[in-house]
């Protein structure tokens, strides 16, 4: 169904577990990210129980959002002109607004309107003090390092508070990293509505009860947990550490509206039977079969390789609910290996980059007929490319946009000569075997020297290459951190 101007929807939105509504403001014209024209939804001030009556429609008003620190507005949304399936047409009323809108997305899942819901619940004196803060030039004090009011973020490494309650000079903080324990975070945290992220690193804890706290986002090192309690409102949990743990995660609803992470190796949370979403980064080698039974009701699954092999792929359509699945960088399966859109009903959103040839095209043929579906199949791999590539760092810039074909294949050979180079001089007890390190790192450098086009994620990925072929050595022969000076006196990228 295509959207009209000045219809009203409503929608079950999953985060209030509540009904809320919108209106198509107007139809905008086709522009430069879409030859079609796009429709533009009003978020509406209204929550129920129930789905929206038309008996309600003259008592709707637009719905401002100023929750944290945006600045009051309307919420608007450029959406494609397809109406999606849960999406419910109430009736018609005029159009509230004409204001032009700039933000693109899909038919909104109602996460701002809940954002906007829960800032409202929190007391108005307390939410006025952040609104200050937020345009405050004034400056306080954190352990004893002076820091301005307006900050959004502080981190114990760079501002080291003994007490967590020294925050409270903070009417706006939303950001925690500590990579320590302190005795009285957790009542800080209970006290206060506004912190969202919190990093724990070092924490030395074997149970955490973040109950009643207002996290939605926990980046949490799992060694020596035993049990972890999460919030209420905690949507996320993103491992730390690298590889298995052994704790047992307590979470509202067995996990229904929390997505987790983790790094290389991942063992089943079975308690957490009604997880929504599991992500996982940095795989070498990882088999589906076991979670399926783990978590028979997830709703998103991603996967990035190092690159890596990917075990019984197969087993992806008894997810049955799925709703959301991509991968990245991971091979070891094939055409056959491909759910259809028979076996997964749900599926909306399906991106698969970097993946065999072969597999890539049978992914396309199965799916590109079915409506709605987002489907984004990229970076197929012919056979010679994956054995050339597996043990290459920068494999992701073949076929990225901004980068060209012939410095794809540069980096590569550099990496490789590089690579080769310092294995052998770290094995011989040659004196000139440092000298000819620095030589060797020194090359490595001016290569991407004359790369033009080298901005934050490419200078982290060289950065990194090179500091994972220095760890791989042996510490007897080369002087590794006098390499990486060198490495960062040469480089101006």
């Amino acid at each position: 169904m295509k959207a009209s101007a000045g219809e009203v929807y409503t929608v079950y939105n999953q985060y209030l577990k509540r009904y809320t509504a919108c209106q198509v403001a107007y139809v905008a014209p086709p522009d430069s990210v879409s030859k079609e024209p796009w429709a533009v939804i009003l978020s509406l001030d209204w929550v129920g129980d129930a789905p929206l009556t038309a008996e309600e429609l003259p008592h709707l008003r637009p719905l401002y959002i100023d929750f944290m620190y945006w600045s009051r507005d309307l919420h608007l949304l450029r959406v494609p002109m397809e109406v999606t399936p849960q999406y419910t047409l109430v009736g018609t009323l005029p159009p509230f607004t004409d204001q032009p809108c700039r933000s693109y997305g899909g038919w909104s899942d109602g996460y701002d309107v809940y954002l906007q819901i829960r800032w409202q619940a929190i007391p108005e004196e307390r939410r006025r003090a952040f609104k200050e803060a937020a345009e405050s030039d004034g400056v306080t004090e954190i352990g004893g390092i002076p820091v301005k009011v307006s900050s959004h973020r502080i981190m114990d490494q760079y501002e080291p508070f003994d007490s967590a309650l020294e925050l409270a000079a903070l009417p706006c903080l939303s950001d925690l990293n500590c990579q320590r324990w302190h005795p009285d975070l957790l009542e800080f945290l209970r006290g206060n509505p506004f912190i969202s992220e919190l990093t724990l690193l070092n924490h030395g804890q074997r149970t955490l009860d973040l109950r009643g706290t207002s996290i939605r986002k926990l980046m949490l090192d799992m060694t020596g947990l035993e049990e972890l309690w999460l919030g209420e409102d905690t949507e996320q949990l993103l491992f730390q550490n690298k590889g298995p743990d052994d704790c047992t995660i307590h979470a509202p609803e067995d996990g229904s509206g929390l997505t987790l992470q983790f790094i290389g190796e991942y063992r089943p949370h079975t308690e957490l039977p009604n997880l929504w979403g599991l992500h996982g980064i940095q795989l070498k080698d990882f088999d589906l079969t076991a979670l399926v039974d783990a978590h028979p009701h997830l709703k998103e699954l991603r996967l990035w390789g190092a690159p890596g092999n990917l075990g019984n792929f197969s087993a992806v359509q008894e997810f049955r609910e799925l709703t959301n699945l991509s991968t990245f960088d991971l091979f070891g399966y094939g055409a056959d290996d491909i759910p259809t859109p028979e076996q997964m009903p749900e599926l909306r959103w399906f991106w698969m980059t970097s993946l065999s040839e072969d597999t890539a095209k049978a992914t396309k043929q199965l799916w590109k007929g079915k409506p709605g579906m987002d489907l984004r199949i990229t970076k197929p791999r012919k056979p010679e490319w994956l054995a050339q590539n597996l043990d290459n760092p920068f494999r992701g810039w073949d076929g990225a946009e901004h980068i060209p074909a012939a410095a794809a294949k540069k980096a590569a050979s550099q990496y490789r000569k590089t690579r080769s180079q310092l294995v052998k001089l770290a094995a011989q007890s040659d004196e000139d075997a440092q000298a000819q390190a620095l030589d060797a790192v020194a090359a490595y450098t001016q290569t991407f020297n004359k790369m033009g086009f080298i901005e934050t994620v490419e200078r982290d990925e060289i950065y990194m290459a090179l500091r994972d072929i220095l760890d791989a050595l042996p510490d007897s022969t080369l002087q590794k951190e006098a390499l990486i000076e060198k490495f960062e006196e040469l480089r101006d990228f």
